[in-house]
């Protein structure tokens, strides 16, 4: 009987280390489970306001030129803040025009790359000093205008830059639409009086453009520039 014990005993010693193995398998994989919920957890609430403030963001580029989402809303808050309008409701960019800011901003970043090309015109530099005052008035003038350029970060020389691009946009759109009218009048008033007709000349120009949409553009976010802009960009 003595001969047999240790055989017994190693029996035993297995069946125990057996029983402490499983346990902590058990224990893992209950360590495993709570970890695994609080990451689903972690993931599933949303995160702070701060942490979803977007800096900027690519959202179309134009002949391999790219264009930011700050410089489009820029843009459009130029626009509206040129305007004589005393109330700016619905002009400025947000989740409701998004896309139509979108393809405007293409079109008319289309047709500044023209305007560059060929040159500038005299009026834009005799608009400049008009329209930087209305802007700085409507700057101090506390509103939406303002809050907007707070938010995108625009300083001086990105407001300058915005409003020179706006009137050299405008002033090239008059003089293309001016000379199709002379060239062509009656597709010039077919264009007219159809919203959806483009002119000869844009649709020309905009067959010649090579655009792209950056991946998730199409979507708006509301962007906050932590920093201050240098106004740089096209």
């Amino acid at each position: 009987m003595a001969a047999h014990r240790p055989l017994r005993y190693n029996a035993i010693m297995i069946h125990e280390a057996k029983d402490y193995i499983q346990l902590l398998r058990s224990y893992f994989s209950y360590c495993l489970c709570i970890c695994t919920l609080i990451l689903c957890w972690t993931l599933a609430v949303p995160t702070s306001a701060p942490a979803q403030q977007l800096g900027d963001r690519l959202v179309v580029a134009i002949n391999q030129v790219p264009y930011s989402q700050r410089q489009l809303e820029l843009y459009f808050a130029v626009r509206a803040g040129i305007r004589n309008d005393a109330d700016l409701t619905g002009l400025f960019v947000d989740r409701s025009n998004w896309s139509a800011s979108l393809a405007l901003f293409t079109e008319d970043m289309m047709i500044l790359q023209e305007a560059q090309r060929l040159g500038s015109f005299g009026s834009v530099d005799a608009m400049l000093e008009k329209y930087s005052a209305q802007l700085r008035a409507r700057r101090g003038a506390g509103g939406a205008f303002a809050a907007t350029l707070k938010r995108l970060g625009a300083d001086d020389q990105a407001l300058a830059h915005s409003l020179e691009n706006v009137l050299r946009v405008a002033a090239f759109r008059r003089s293309k639409n001016r000379q199709e009218a002379q060239a062509l009048p009656n597709a010039a008033a077919a264009a007219q009086a159809q919203p959806g007709v483009q002119a000869k000349w844009l649709t020309d120009l905009n067959n010649r453009a090579a655009t792209r949409i950056y991946a998730g553009a199409n979507t708006f976010q509301m962007i906050a520039p932590a920093q201050r802009s240098r106004g740089d960009g096209p």
